[in-house]
């Protein structure tokens, strides 16, 4: 199974990522990784990707680097783990593409469909995670913005709103997850959701 976690930066979506790696490590062989990074070519796009000092990228050029550092996490990691049986989960995955570069860089959608499948190599998760959070308590967060981090708050919006879209355009892959409560509470509705799906006593 390959589960992806998405949302806006503070989201929380990282913590829930963690929380359902230590869940399910008790009963399967488990991959945690992160997209963009997790390889040494991913890291090394992901720090062209978050330098601040890059703030001329064009949004194209962006775009493409996602596609990229993702087309080398697949490759080298996602999919020789489940071909194995394993469980993968991913902090992001091409839903933030489509969410960051196509509703906040207002990109062609069809154009981020099309590179966000070259990308993936056509792995599409079978579960996605939807952080949904308010944008101040998110903001409140972030301790020290990188790039993207550092976009407007018109921006942030329309990414949000381009993940609330993701979740309504795809209802049996994506579930959308209350983010202004508690970790734990949101947590106890992840498992019980993966437990569910997975069909196991765990």
């Amino acid at each position: 199974m390959f589960i992806t976690f998405e949302g806006i930066d503070g989201s929380g979506k990282s913590i829930q990522a963690e929380r359902c790696v230590d869940f399910l490590s008790a009963h399967y062989k488990v991959l945690h990784c992160f997209d963009p990074g997790h390889t040494p070519i991913g890291n090394a796009v992901r720090a062209i990707l978050l330098d601040k000092e890059n703030s001329r990228m064009d949004a194209r050029t962006e775009l493409l680097l996602y596609a990229a550092a993702r087309s080398q996490l697949v490759v080298e990691e996602i999919n020789p783990f489940l071909a194995k049986g394993g469980i993968v989960i991913s902090d992001r995955f091409y839903d933030s593409t489509t969410a960051y570069q196509g509703y906040g860089r207002k990109l062609p959608l069809s154009l981020i469909h099309q590179l966000n499948m070259i990308g993936a190599h056509e792995r599409v998760p079978d579960i996605t995670f939807i952080i949904d959070t308010n944008l101040n308590i998110a903001g409140k967060r972030i301790s020290e913005a990188d790039r993207l981090e550092s976009e407007s708050i018109e921006f942030k919006q329309r990414v949000q709103e381009g993940y609330r879209a993701i979740a309504k355009q795809e209802p049996l892959r994506c579930k959308l997850i209350n983010g202004n409560r508690s970790i734990e509470i949101i947590q106890q509705e992840i498992c019980a959701y993966i437990k569910k799906k997975l069909d196991a006593d765990l």
